[in-house]
């Protein structure tokens, strides 16, 4: 069963109209989305789902991509030397983007809450080098999630299956669902969101800002905290959010903490300059109803994803002081 969904979001806070363009395709979307369903007696091989009764592969489900003939049948010789464990009920809730912190809960925690509608607390199917992922068994331990963990030289035989799809194509959020994230994981501060916090990119592989020491002291003056990402496990972050009116960062995976950060809160993002396709954290934050702001800053290329940065601090501080006026 599909579900067609239209989404309409408002614009930055502060866009100037010279700028329309680089949202305009976002404003209003329409998608569509599958609703999990029920398998009985199927086998997970490898990286998806094979129903022998049906001859069927359920690859539209545990891939973004798909798989083709040959994919599937690389999966099905494959399969003959691995040994076989039985699972009584296990929820399927990933693909092949998923082991990655954005992907994990944008996408991921959604099609548990899905799965967990259908069949609640049933165990998490998930392969063994998740166990690697601090954000992932962090974050089930705080749902209270039973997972199970499977080799890579395993096949599971599933009596009962519930298989999730994504709950909106990337970059597209399933509003309820995704706010059912922050209000399942998200904590209440004790008093009125005070912190403004700047998450900086400083010591990630990619994605710098050339100028972050002027960065941070402009930030620093103007009374925002420094953060790094690196430094805190999930829970210190989702602290950190609850206590949050401001969130910065230039995009990256710390704009994702925004799922957690109070509905009244503000997110800034520092942009790739003239990007009009990278739009995820715009999106989320329409989702979740969070005021969203902007600047544009000069990228090293087009590809905002493996691009540095130089931050326009004029920019930047002009943001900042319309967001203190507000």
């Amino acid at each position: 069963m599909r579900q067609e969904i239209t989404v309409q979001r408002p614009l930055p806070v502060n866009l100037e109209s010279k700028d329309l363009p680089l949202f305009q395709d976002s404003l209003e979307v329409s998608f569509a989305r599958k609703f999990p369903i029920h398998l009985k007696n199927v086998w997970v091989l490898q990286d998806t789902v094979f129903a022998p009764g049906e001859l069927k592969f359920y690859s539209q489900f545990t891939h973004v991509a798909g798989l083709g003939k040959l994919q599937f049948a690389k999966r099905a010789v494959n399969c003959v030397a691995k040994s076989w464990r039985k699972i009584p009920l296990g929820l399927w809730v990933i693909d092949e983007w998923s082991a990655n912190y954005f992907h994990w809960m944008a996408d991921c925690l959604p099609r548990i809450w899905e799965g967990w509608d259908r069949a609640p607390k049933a165990p998490i199917l998930l392969p063994y080098s998740y166990q690697s992922l601090s954000y992932v068994g962090q974050s089930l331990a705080l749902m209270g999630a039973d997972v199970i963990y499977f080799k890579s030289n395993q096949n599971l035989h599933v009596d009962t299956l519930i298989l999730t799809a994504r709950t909106a194509p990337f970059p597209n959020f399933n509003r309820p669902l995704t706010q059912k994230t922050r209000e399942i994981l998200s904590l209440e501060s004790k008093k009125a969101p005070w912190r403004k916090v700047y998450i900086s990119r400083k010591l990630a592989e990619k994605r710098k800002a050339h100028n972050e020491n002027q960065v941070e002291l402009l930030l620093q003056k103007k009374g925002i905290e420094v953060v790094y990402a690196e430094n805190l496990n999930l829970s210190q972050q989702i602290q950190l959010m609850s206590e949050s009116k401001l969130l910065i960062s230039l995009h990256g995976a710390a704009l994702t903490n925004m799922l957690f950060l109070p509905p009244s809160a503000k997110v800034l993002e520092l942009r790739n300059e003239n990007d009009a396709k990278t739009q995820c954290y715009f999106n989320m934050s329409a989702a979740l109803g969070l005021s969203y702001y902007y600047t544009l800053n000069k990228g090293e290329s087009a590809d905002t994803i493996t691009s540095n940065f130089t931050i326009d601090l004029e920019a930047l501080e002009s943001t900042l002081n319309l967001i203190n006026q507000e």
